[in-house]
């Protein structure tokens, strides 16, 4: 006795937030910086949508995001553009550059701190002052002592190179100060250096000129730490809503660039859209269709899952001639791998009904979570209508929590197992499954009868949900299609109504520009103000109306247990037609 194919596919890992590509025949290996990039995107994707699966207890949303070394999208674009090679070379070379212009500037500076005549030491050491005063001037408030320190005139001096040092410890002093706790050991350090001065003597200067410019090197450096910990502060000093709310924005900004990026251009990301919803062989207004083309997705025997084309030639390439595209499926291999699952396709084929399009690329896991608890929801279903138990009693909701639990936790289970591409005994494991489902709805019957019931009907009983829980058994598919129509109509009639009037709206000045200048209660001479999005929703979630996804319980479905899942997986899906409604509003 064997589980039927559809009793639990397989499961995304989305504990822990990171993508781990593995190659598959004929496909080359995806590039480094790319697998980067998508592992830190999933996870603060995850930090946004799903934050109770990647912040531990006790720890902060702010937290999270330094122990991901968060840079805002914006400032990580200057940085890099790693996907440009042209670019990467380019920067590479001006590199190189730089540092042979700094190994020229510090020993031109070495050279004149050596000369035995001060005023030439005093020339330098004033340059030198003025580019420490300009790493230091965002540290500390205007008319600081230290800044007027480096701004003032040099006094005249035998030995200004003792002078400086004193200076330099000032500034070490003061810095303590203004550090973050994290940097007080790298200051300690300096500090004590500063005590030991190398010897000196009056012909030779090098060694204490050495000594300077190595501490003056680190207090630049200690200088550009703190102004990364300032960026920290200041997401620090908001509040949960308000950093979520930037994280959000963030987030969705990065999503769409990577899918673009990816896919080589937003028109072939628009074109893997309408080749994905024309599978839809019923006619649908616009935004409703590829909601009903979801859940097709969602309602399959196979699990959706999610793509990456190996170059954006490869694309360009499929779009072109209609053919599929190489695909670079991810596997579960540790604890922080994001998996994607996905059959062998001829080339010659069309693109399977469970396959995803790039828009979705994010949220595969989630809805293969969806799909899987879709599938459980049913079988609970199907076993309950085997126990004969009334509608409203203690032994019916028992019996269908103790049932939950073992769905929940077999697919709990698998988010462990399927990383192991061999099983032990994987037909035993299967039997053991569904044994102790058969145990349950036995269980029941004999609560129900009063009496135990006989081996011959006990086996025909366990016969009987064997035969209930496979994809071809007329209960189970009848108790599948009238959920699944019923979480769609739900979903559909929930953002139904602002689709379909939106063409037949008149034209209006809009409330917000595209600038984001308002025509209501603007005014002159307002003060600027930090803008943050806070609690704020996108105008597409705002038109969701989330009261019509409530409704009488399914005919089947009506144990409380069951209700509470199905108001879960609805809430799931509607956050996730949110988001992508979001994000790719122009491209979907």
């Amino acid at each position: 006795m064997s589980v039927p194919p559809h009793f639990l596919v397989p499961i995304h890992n989305v504990d822990d937030g990171a993508i781990s590509p593995r190659p598959v025949a004929s496909s080359p290996q995806l590039p480094f910086e790319l697998v980067e990039a998508l592992n830190q995107t999933y996870f603060l994707h995850l930090l946004v949508t799903q934050p109770e699966k990647v912040v531990p207890p006790g720890k902060s949303l702010l937290s999270m995001m330094t122990h991901a070394n968060y840079v805002a999208a914006e400032e990580d674009a200057k940085n890099s553009d790693k996907h440009d090679y042209a670019k990467a070379n380019h920067q590479a070379i001006e590199k190189k550059v730089k540092e042979v212009a700094h190994r020229a500037f510090w020993n031109e500076a070495l050279e004149m701190l050596s000369s035995p005549l001060p005023s030439v030491q005093l020339s330098r050491l004033k340059q030198l002052y003025s580019d420490i005063h300009e790493a230091l001037a965002p540290h500390f408030p205007p008319g600081h002592r230290i800044l007027v320190s480096l701004e003032s005139p040099l006094p005249p001096t035998s030995s200004p190179l003792h002078s400086t040092m004193i200076l330099l410890k000032e500034i070490v002093t003061a810095l303590r100060e203004r550090c973050a706790p994290v940097r007080d050991e790298a200051v300690d350090n300096l500090a004590r250096s500063l005590e030991n001065l190398p010897p000196t003597s009056a012909e030779s200067h090098t060694e204490l000129s050495q000594f300077v410019l190595d501490s003056m090197k680190n207090i630049l450096q200690l200088a550009e730490d703190m102004r990364r910990d300032l960026n920290t502060f200041v997401l620090g000093a908001m509040s949960e809503s308000q950093l979520k709310g930037v994280l959000t924005r963030d987030v969705k900004k990065r999503e769409r660039g990577l899918v673009i990026k990816i896919w080589g251009g937003q028109e072939n990301v628009r074109v893997a859209w309408r080749e994905w919803v024309s599978q839809l062989a019923e006619e649908s207004n616009g935004e409703t269709k590829w909601l009903k083309r979801l859940f097709l997705a969602l309602g399959n025997d196979k699990p959706v899952y999610s793509h990456i084309p190996a170059t954006a030639s490869d694309v360009e390439s499929s779009a072109t001639n209609g053919t599929n595209t190489a695909f670079l499926p991810a596997e579960n291999q540790a604890d922080t791998n994001m998996q994607s699952l996905e059959p062998t396709i001829s080339s010659s084929s069309g693109p399977p009904l469970q396959r995803l399009p790039p828009q979705l690329l994010f949220f595969s896991p989630t809805l293969l979570y969806i799909q899987n608890h879709i599938q459980a929801i049913v079988i609970a279903a199907a076993l309950r209508a085997l126990t004969r138990l009334p509608a409203s009693t203690t032994s019916a909701s028992d019996f269908m929590q103790r049932v939950w639990t073992l769905l929940e936790t077999e697919i709990e289970g698998d988010l462990l197992d399927i990383r192991h591409t061999q099983r032990s005994d994987p037909a035993g494991e299967s039997q053991t499954k569904l044994a102790n489902l058969a145990d349950e709805v036995v269980r029941v019957r004999q609560l129900v009868s009063g009496v135990n019931i006989k081996l011959e009907e006990e086996g025909e009983l366990r016969t009987t949900v064997e035969r209930t829980l496979r994809a071809s058994d007329p209960v189970f598919l009848l108790l599948r299609r009238r959920l699944v129509k019923t979480l769609e109509d739900r979903v559909v009639e929930s953002v139904k109504d602002d689709a379909d009037a939106a063409p037949n709206s008149k034209p209006s000045i809009p409330m917000r520009m595209q600038t984001g200048k308002d025509l209501v209660g603007e005014r002159a001479g307002k003060r600027i103000r930090l803008n943050l999005p806070g609690h704020a929703e996108t105008e597409y979630s705002q038109r969701i109306n989330r009261a019509k996804l409530d409704g009488p319980p399914v005919p089947g479905f009506e144990d409380p247990v069951l209700q509470r899942v199905i108001r879960e997986v609805l809430g799931k899906i509607m956050d996730t037609v949110s988001w992508t409604g979001s994000v790719w509003g122009d491209l979907v």
